[in-house]
């Protein structure tokens, strides 16, 4: 894995940033801005976070939503498996950082989901951010281990 073994305790710093970072921003009026966090919605006007299990049962369950919303949860499970596969690594040494780096690209691609969707039910205005900011800490923080992913294992040294 090129001498990467863990992550370093800036990438796991990083990482639980992410948990303040929208996936998906939807500019509704002027002033009134609804962000999609990993953990639930943040709206601006009037001031309101909803986490996850309120909003699902604010909506009657999972199962009544579209498809894109239903990865939501899946996706914030793989941000919340990198976060604590990171953190295994600096507190007690023990991580394989290409789980960290896959469960982190699965959050992110759960996050183009969501916002795909948005798009699809005509949510005009919609940013996605999330997936711009965890692929900025995915190469800033991991770019060696990217270059291994799915490389023949080197030989052992001599």
């Amino acid at each position: 894995m090129d001498g990467m073994n863990r992550s370093p305790p800036a990438a796991v710093a990083a990482l639980l940033a992410l948990a303040f970072v929208p996936w998906v921003v939807q500019f509704n009026a002027p002033g009134d801005l609804t962000a999609v966090m990993s953990w639930g919605l943040l709206n601006t006007n009037p001031w309101h976070a909803l986490p996850l299990p309120s909003y699902f049962g604010e909506t009657q369950g999972l199962e009544t939503l579209p498809w894109s919303l239903q990865v939501w949860p899946l996706g914030f499970g793989f941000y919340c498996g990198a976060l604590l596969s990171a953190a295994s690594g600096v507190v007690f040494e023990w991580e394989d950082v290409r789980v960290t780096v896959g469960l982190l690209a699965l959050s992110a691609v759960t996050s183009v989901i969501v916002w795909w969707g948005l798009l699809g039910r005509g949510a005009a205005g919609t940013i996605p951010v999330g997936v711009v900011a965890m692929a900025m800490v995915g190469w800033w923080f991991y770019y060696p281990v990217l270059g291994s992913i799915g490389a023949p294992p080197a030989p052992p040294g001599e």
